[in-house]
């Protein structure tokens, strides 16, 4: 079975004299060496597995990676494991119970992926059960049209809706299929020193570098991406960004932290002119208009293209930590006020919403540069997290967050100054946000 790897997806049954090539402009800052089209009336493809032709245009945005182009399968992103076979059933599923249990097995596997299948019963859309790659869902009338950006879809739909993680969409039938989401829960939890973690962790970064010589880690001095330097640097050559402006919390804290672990530290710091020329093309890109995303969108963007300029494909981040062990300050106001299960609630919430809040930007955003890996999104790790308790999170009493994080980062010989900081947001620690809530407020 051979797989089309690609940076983006696009299909839809308008009539081809409606999908003008301007749309795909949209598309542009995925498609590193152009696209991949699979015409509606090939009928030839995998005809040997007895598949109806699709009556859909698919594309894929090009990446670095060769493409088989052999087969309608396309993979915008990486599943790990003996993920072939499962496609194989999934493939040749007669009936739509069976087709649910061979998705169930499918994401029970860790990745980060939307993925173009077609099947016996149609052409099968899926997105991986954390929800890593964005992915929209626009229909008017019988016209249907998905894509990796909603503005593709906003122009002949007016609408656009994220796809769930986790979920699957039968093209022909117009079906949507939601398998359960058995793979995130544990009953039980054993692991209070946190030497589970720290394979879990390892495992997700074996996984995501792969065979992969050097990589660069997004760097701010926090406990996340200390552990995620930490644990990677036993399996591929590191190198650390940060992005700050000068004088900063950041532009000190970075610089100290980065000796004491022994990084090489790639030390970007945009001009105020920079940022502001960037905020547009945050905007278009992440298409996101509150000035929080925009900052955010702001510090990934820099990041991810001083990756690039400096000869790296990957950018690994530390992102989703802080929901899935207790990192926000407002879970410590949340437990004050309104309890424990309010907390652990709120928490369980911040994770499985994170696709919405966070991954679709930072994906987005950093698109045009490099291929985004977030180990702390991996199946095992989620789950891990999600069963974690509470007490192993934060201490409401001594103000502490991360608690487990600490654990683990005091058992790989982190620097004190790191385990014992009291870290900000990248936004506020940077710089950026003030310029972007100047900027906004004035125009």
């Amino acid at each position: 079975m051979n797989i089309n790897h690609v940076r983006g997806i696009f299909c839809t049954n308008l009539p081809p004299s409606t999908i003008h090539i301007n749309s795909l402009n949209y598309l542009s800052h995925r498609s590193w060496n152009g696209y991949l089209y699979f015409n509606r009336s090939d009928a030839s493809i995998n005809s040997s597995l007895n598949m109806p032709a699709s009556n859909f245009e698919i594309i894929g945005c090009l990446g670095n990676d060769p493409v088989t182009n052999d087969s309608k399968i396309i993979l915008h992103g990486e599943i790990y494991g003996n993920f072939k076979p499962i496609l194989k059933n999934i493939q040749n599923s007669k009936s739509l119970s069976k087709l649910l249990i061979h998705l169930n097995e499918l994401y029970k596997l860790d990745g980060a992926y939307c993925i173009v299948i077609p099947t016996v019963l149609g052409t099968l859309i899926c997105r991986d059960p954390i929800g890593m790659k964005p992915l929209y869902f626009g229909q008017y009338d019988n016209n249907i049209v998905i894509s990796s950006q909603k503005k593709l879809i906003m122009d002949i739909c007016v609408t656009a809706k994220s796809f769930l993680p986790g979920s699957a969409f039968l093209l022909e039938k117009n079906l949507f299929l939601m398998p359960s989401k058995s793979y995130f829960i544990s009953s039980q939890f054993n692991d209070s020193n946190g030497d589970e973690l720290i394979s879990l962790l390892k495992s997700s970064l074996i996984n995501r570098i792969g065979s992969k010589k050097k990589i660069s880690i997004s760097f701010s001095g926090g406990i996340d991406s200390s552990i995620l330097v930490a644990l990677a640097s036993q399996l591929s050559n590191v190198s650390a960004i940060n992005v700050r402006m000068k004088n900063s919390y950041d532009y000190y804290n970075a610089r100290k932290l980065s000796k004491l672990l022994g990084l090489d530290l790639i030390e970007v710091e945009p001009t105020q002119v920079e940022i502001i020329d960037a905020i547009p093309k945050i905007q278009n890109i992440a298409e996101v208009t509150r000035p929080l995303d925009i900052s955010i969108g702001l510090g990934f963007y820099f990041v991810a293209q001083a990756a690039k300029i400096h000869g790296f494909q990957d950018l690994f981040v530390g992102q989703l930590a802080d929901e899935l062990f207790g990192g926000y300050a407002r879970y410590l106001r949340t437990f004050k006020e309104n309890g424990q299960e309010s907390v652990i609630q709120m928490m369980r919430n911040d994770v499985y919403n994170a696709y919405a809040l966070n991954f679709e930007r930072d994906e987005k955003v950093t698109s045009p540069f490099v291929d985004l890996h977030v180990p702390y999104a991996s199946i095992g790790v989620v789950k891990y997290g999600l069963s974690c308790p509470l007490s192993l999170k934060i201490d409401h009493s001594k103000q502490i967050r991360k608690i487990i994080l600490k654990r683990i980062g005091k058992k790989l010989h982190l620097p004190a100054d790191i385990l014992t900081q009291s870290k900000k947001a990248i936004h506020f620690s940077s710089g950026i946000d003030k310029i972007v809530k100047n900027y906004l407020k004035h125009r």
